[in-house]
C-alpha cells in the first residue's frame, strides 16, 4: 500500500513538474509573442511618424491619452469634450446612437453646449426627425457645423439647431431636395405610399420654414427641385447663422 501511495505520488510530482515545465514554457511563448506584436505595433507606428514627418505633418494617434492616463479613441475622446461627428447615412442605428449621446451628455451637464459636426447626404426623414425631437428635447444649446457636403433631410439637423449656433466652413455645400420614396405593390399600396410621401414633403417644408422664418411657400420653391448653396447663400436664406474662418490662433501666427 504504501509502494503505491508512494508511486502515486511520484506520479502527481511528476506530473505537477510537467505540468510547470509547460507553463513555463506557455508563459515564455506568450511573452515572446506579446513582444513581436509591440515590436509589430512599434514598427507600424514608427513607419506613420515618419510618413507624417516627410509630409509636415504631426503624426495622428489612433488612441488619445487623457490626463489621467486612459488610452480611449478619439471619437469618445471627443464626446468628453462634448462634441459628436455625424457622417454615415442616418438610419435607424446612427439616430439610437445620436440621440443616446446627446442625453448622455444631458445628464453630464444640462447646461453646457454640444457641438454637432455633420457631413451628410442621405437619411429617413424618419430618423431624421427623430433627432430633431432629441436635440428639442434635451435641454443644452445644440451648435451644428456643416463641413463637406450636407443634403437632403440631414440639411433639417443644420437647419433645426440653436439659432445663432448654426455655421458652415467656406467650403461646404448645402443641398435642399424633395424626400426620396420609392413607390411599389398593388395599386392601392402605391396610392398609400404617395399619400405618406406627399405628407413628409410637407412636413419637411414646414419645418424648414419654422427654422428659417420664411414663408412656406418660398420654401416650397426651393424645395421643388434641388437648391444647391454656399455658406453665404444659406445664410441669406436662413439655414445657418455664419461661416467658420480661419483659427484665430494661425491669424495671429500669420501675422
Amino acid at each position: 500500500m504504501a509502494s503505491c501511495a508512494a508511486a502515486s505520488s511520484g506520479m502527481m510530482v511528476g506530473s505537477a513538474s510537467s505540468l510547470g515545465r509547460v507553463t513555463r514554457r506557455q508563459g515564455a511563448g506568450g511573452r515572446r509573442c506579446v513582444a513581436r506584436r509591440a515590436v509589430i505595433a512599434g514598427g507600424a507606428r514608427a513607419a506613420v511618424e515618419v510618413v507624417a514627418g516627410s509630409m509636415g505633418d504631426p503624426p495622428v494617434n489612433v488612441v488619445v491619452q487623457t490626463a489621467r492616463g486612459e488610452l480611449i479613441d478619439c471619437m469618445s475622446a471627443l464626446m468628453r469634450n462634448r462634441i459628436i461627428f455625424i457622417g454615415d447615412r442616418i438610419d435607424e442605428n446612427v439616430a439610437t446612437r445620436i440621440c443616446a449621446e446627446l442625453l448622455a451628455l444631458q445628464y453630464e451637464d444640462p447646461r453646457a453646449d454640444i457641438k454637432i459636426f455633420l457631413n451628410c447626404t442621405s437619411g429617413t426623414q424618419y430618423c431624421v426627425t427623430t433627432i430633431l425631437d432629441m436635440m428639442d428635447y434635451v435641454s443644452p444649446d445644440i451648435s451644428v457645423i456643416a463641413m463637406g457636403c450636407v443634403a437632403g433631410p440631414p440639411a433639417l439637423l443644420l437647419a433645426g439647431a440653436t439659432k445663432g449656433k448654426r455655421f458652415a466652413y467656406p467650403s461646404a455645400r448645402i443641398i435642399l431636395s424633395q424626400p426620396l420614396g420609392g413607390l411599389a405593390g398593388t395599386s392601392y399600396e402605391v396610392r398609400i405610399q404617395a399619400k405618406e410621401l406627399s405628407r413628409n414633403a410637407r412636413v419637411q417644408v414646414a419645418l424648414f420654414a419654422q427654422f428659417t422664418g420664411r414663408s412656406f411657400d418660398d420654401m416650397g420653391q426651393n424645395l421643388t427641385r434641388d437648391t444647391y448653396m454656399s455658406p453665404t447663400e444659406a445664410i441669406t436664406e436662413g439655414l445657418i447663422d455664419g461661416v467658420i474662418g480661419l483659427n484665430e490662433v494661425k491669424l495671429a501666427r500669420a501675422a
